[in-house]
């Protein structure tokens, strides 16, 4: 978990894999260590509705979320919605303390994709996603694993730039949440974590504590 102080506030990032049943307790344990005033997720405002509505249902995954299941249970329990955001949630409710969603809304999100994302970059995708059974990934650690899926799934020019640009969303978004508020811990997804911190500790930070 990283500290970056921000004009005398403190917010703290902490790092998260999406799936992995065993992040709820780092999850918890990180949110009652900090007891923030409010807790930050890299998520849109449209996937907290849906987590605060979900109600046990079976998700349908698609091919790439098949591959990163399968890769992912060589290191334990999997389940979706992500573990980590649902524990947030919950602990966040225990402690009475606002939950905040950061990423990009659904709509932004629609937009920049078709502007970015040209129909090459698309046919690259579609083919890479019938094929992604077949790849290789760098099994040596959970964490391994999530960087190298990011980097050969997201790999391309345009997804790039899309990942560069929901960073500095949620950064700027970060500042919005802590307002007035003196901590803030944000759980972002760990394919994010450098550069979403990274946007914070360059453009806003007063003072790095790693």
């Amino acid at each position: 978990m990283r500290e970056i102080d921000l004009n005398g506030s403190k917010v703290f990032v902490l790092p998260v894999i999406k799936g992995l049943v065993s992040e709820r307790e780092k999850v918890r344990s990180a949110i009652l260590e900090v007891r923030p005033e409010a807790v930050g997720i890299s998520i849109s405002r449209e996937e907290l509705e849906g987590l605060r509505a979900y109600g046990g249902e079976e998700i349908e995954l698609s091919e790439l979320e098949e591959a990163y299941s399968a890769g992912l249970q060589e290191f334990g329990e999997v389940q979706l919605p992500p573990p980590c955001y649902l524990e947030a949630l919950k602990v966040a409710g225990e402690l009475g303390i606002p939950i905040i969603p950061l990423d990009m809304n659904e709509e932004l999100f629609s937009d920049r994709y078709c502007e970015l994302i040209g129909g090459l970059e698309l046919v690259k995708e579609s083919f890479f996603s019938r094929r992604i059974a077949r790849k290789r990934f760098d099994m040596e650690s959970a964490e391994s694993f999530v960087l190298d899926y990011d980097r050969k799934v997201n790999g391309g020019r345009g997804l790039s730039m899309l990942n560069q640009e929901r960073e500095a969303h949620m950064a700027l978004a970060s500042i919005d949440a802590l307002g007035s508020r003196h901590t803030l811990l944000i759980a972002v997804e760990l394919e994010r974590y450098e550069g979403f911190a990274s946007e914070l500790e360059r453009h806003y930070s007063t003072r790095d504590d790693k």
